[in-house]
């Protein structure tokens, strides 16, 4: 199980992402297609690409309001599987994982075995 300290640091590391996050996600495109055909095909990639990390920050976002939930229900750092504790060094690496390194490796030899692999 993780300590309260570790909790306290993943909860402010949390906070201060979202805080950029949403911080970034309010910046206002400005991105010029007038001109010569290059011009708007250059502008049309930057706003595609823009669409796109904005559509990966909304899913960050979300992934962030739902481990401060755990957090909150005191679940955080508790796979969702077989609710065995998940080791601080995998959840500081990636404070967003469900699952302990066991199920994980269940879950992805079961997605092989779907797609047939």
């Amino acid at each position: 199980m993780p300590t309260k300290k570790f909790l306290a640091n993943v909860k402010a590391r949390l906070l201060e992402e979202k805080q950029e996050r949403l911080k970034r996600s309010s910046q206002k495109l400005d991105i010029d297609t007038d001109g010569d055909e290059t011009d708007e095909v250059q502008g049309n990639i930057q706003i595609d690409l823009h669409h796109q990390f904005a559509g990966i920050n909304k899913m960050k976002i979300r992934m962030i309001d739902e481990a401060l939930d755990r957090l909150s229900k005191n679940t955080y750092g508790i796979c969702i599987d077989c609710e065995d504790p998940i080791l601080e060094k995998r959840l500081s690496a990636n404070p967003y994982f469900l699952t302990c390194v066991s199920c994980a490796e269940d879950r992805e030899i079961e997605e092989k075995q779907r797609k047939g692999l």
